[in-house]
């Protein structure tokens, strides 16, 4: 007779795929028709975009564009003028992914390295940056786990307790954001925008039914020349919401939401004057919502009869439990020197930084990640003969986190974000650097183990009959559950024959077992 079994649907993740590769992009770059030459270089600066992946066999292929701004002083008779050079580079690369099949779920993000640039004559610059990828891929499997009997079959059961990531949404949306800003009172009016650069922050996310209420904001920063051929730097915050269509997101679920800028577009406008007062953009943003429960439930592992035979069917099962998911703040404060080749600084234009994990060390009971924060600086200088400068600077960062049960054979899932990003002129030379950078981390415990699938009943098979009492010395290795199991009674029972206050037992310890 099969016993009547309670199950929970179950969905697991397995990671099938998780790496990093690095390729190198390098064209060159000529100046277009309408500019000026090139008398020199002040800066070469880059950002990246993923427009496009999808996974092959054994492979992960992935789009994207390399965004280019190039600052320079041209070969004219305009001293101290800047002129600026925006192109995108197309880009496609393969990576190996042992494993790999459509209809995975994918993770993947890209990071550039500052550019690198060789001047050719003065209408050409070879440009050169290196391109990094991390890939996670995973596979979804459901299952049907039994947590339970559904009648009063006298069968004692050993759960396992169980803490399942259980991912539910991995999905994609484009928002298109439109803004317009214009110029503060005191500002001149524009020329020529030299360099626009974005970056979107979630600031909130809220899980609703079929719904994802996303609130964040676009920190954006201008670039650019006058009419009276100064060079200006402007900053704004343009705040954003909108609801997300997402199928399948309930309120209980916990979320996070990542948001990239897949293009962006700019122009020129003149105020209700007719001064050229007003930069209209328009940003397309590419938001990746995820949203996944933890599942706590208790498996059953194991099964006997108190008074007949059964018949286990168990089922091998691999799961990831979650150890912890946590998150922490790390601050980083440096001062900063402008290298002795570049002038001095008259005003800040731009700090913004790119952040890398280098490590994740597990050395239980704690994990430690560390890494560095890229910083690009761009300010204007106190010299007419070179008006703007920028220069890199490397900040490292390494948090530990205390997770009580992680193991070496954990897998640790991290994501580190720039929270907010600070620099003030501490003289002409020397600057103060301050960033805080939020460390989110999952850690997860692959484990293979075996759980009941089916109990049957053995009712025509007699049990032996124990004698009514029983006097049993513990041995190495015993448990109460294996001891309750050989004489087919419970592990309640014996505690309550022997007034034992836990089922702790040790070598050598008399228990009475009572039939």
């Amino acid at each position: 007779m099969s016993v009547k079994l309670q199950k929970e649907h179950i969905r697991l993740s397995e990671v099938v795929c998780s790496r990093y590769c690095q390729t190198t992009l390098e064209n060159d770059i000529i100046v277009p028709d309408i500019k000026p030459d090139i008398l020199k270089v002040l800066q070469v600066s880059n950002s990246i975009a993923i427009t496009q992946k999808n996974i092959q066999t054994d492979k992960v292929y992935v789009q994207g564009i390399l965004r280019i701004n190039i600052l320079y002083t041209p070969d004219n008779d305009e001293p101290g003028s800047v002129k600026a050079i925006n192109t995108t580079l197309d880009f496609n690369h393969t990576i190996d992914a042992k494993g790999a099949k459509p209809g995975m779920e994918l993770m993947i993000e890209a990071e550039c390295d500052p550019a690198e640039y060789t001047p050719v004559n003065s209408r050409k610059l070879n440009v050169r940056s290196k391109i990094g990828f991390s890939i996670r891929l995973s596979q979804l499997s459901e299952l049907d786990l039994a947590t339970g009997i559904d009648d009063s079959t006298p069968i004692q059961l050993k759960g396992t307790n169980l803490k399942i990531y259980n991912p539910c949404i991995d999905a994609e949306r484009d928002l298109i954001i439109r803004e317009k800003f214009e110029l503060p009172s005191g500002k001149p009016s524009i020329c020529e925008v030299l360099k626009f650069t974005a970056k979107p922050v979630s600031v909130e996310l809220r899980l609703l039914n079929d719904k994802a209420v996303a609130k964040g904001e676009i920190k954006a920063c201008a670039l650019y020349c006058s009419e009276e051929n100064s060079v200006e730097c402007l900053e704004y915050t343009a705040p954003f919401s909108e609801i997300l269509e997402i199928d399948g997101l309930t309120e209980t679920m916990s979320g996070e939401i990542d948001y990239s800028v897949k293009d962006l577009y700019y122009e020129v406008c003149p105020d209700p004057d007719g001064d050229k007062r007003v930069l209209s953009c328009e940003f397309t943003l590419s938001a990746t919502v995820r949203a996944y429960e933890t599942v706590e439930c208790s498996a059953i592992e194991d099964a006997y009869g108190l008074d007949f035979a059964v018949e286990l069917e168990k089922t091998a099962y691999s799961i990831e439990q979650l150890v912890e998911s946590t998150s922490a703040e790390c601050t980083l404060k440096e001062q900063v020197n402008i290298p002795d080749y570049l002038p001095e600084i008259h005003q800040l234009c731009d700090c913004a930084a790119s952040l890398t994990v280098e490590n994740v060390t597990i050395d239980a009971p704690s994990v430690t990640v560390s890494g560095y924060a890229n910083c690009n600086i761009l300010y204007l200088a106190a010299d007419n003969g070179t008006p703007v400068a920028g220069f890199n600077h490397i900040m490292a960062f390494s948090h530990t986190f205390d997770i009580p049960g992680i193991t070496p054979d954990c897998l640790c899932d991290t994501k580190a974000e720039i929270e907010h990003i600070s620099c003030t002129i501490s003289s002409g030379r020397c600057l103060e650097v301050r960033a805080v950078i939020a460390i989110i981390l999952k850690a997860m415990c692959p484990e293979s183990t075996e759980l009941i699938s089916a109990i049957n009943c053995i009712e025509d098979e007699a049990l032996p009959k124990p004698p009514s009492i029983i006097v049993y010395f513990v041995q190495k290795g015993d448990t109460l559950w294996n001891i309750a199991k050989r004489y087919h009674t419970s592990a309640e029972a014996i505690i309550e024959a022997n007034n034992l206050e836990s089922d702790l037992i040790f070598p050598g310890q008399r228990i009475f077992i009572f039939r």
